[in-house]
């Protein structure tokens, strides 16, 4: 996602923005039953770890599934790739990313 900024005074630093994300989680269950925690840890370019979405889900076992579907709101403050981990209790299952661009253009004033 490409992040403009274009004015006389546009920052060397990308400002922090929030932008809403839709997150779409598809799972089968095979041998799993029961309600089981999913997790999604955001993870900053820089490393850092912010607070995990959490939720519940439904494992009826065999061929059937559960999909996620959820509006997160999240605030980017840095350039970069971010990545959203998700797992089931403990369990990495995947990893998803989530680049951040910054178009820093001056423009002159206006006359």
């Amino acid at each position: 996602m490409a992040v403009n900024e274009a004015r006389p005074d546009a920052p060397e630093d990308m400002p922090q923005f929030t932008y809403t994300l839709k997150l779409v989680i598809m799972l089968k269950s095979g041998a799993a039953r029961g309600r089981h925690e999913l997790k999604v840890i955001p993870e900053l370019p820089s490393g850092e770890t912010k607070p995990p979405f959490i939720t519940s889900v439904q494992f009826e076992g065999e061929e059937r599934g559960v999909n996620v579907v959820v509006n997160i709101p999240f605030t980017f403050t840095l350039e970069g790739l971010y990545w959203f981990r998700v797992s089931i209790g403990e369990t990495l299952l995947t990893r998803m990313p989530f680049r951040i661009m910054y178009n820093r253009m001056l423009t002159p004033p206006m006359q």
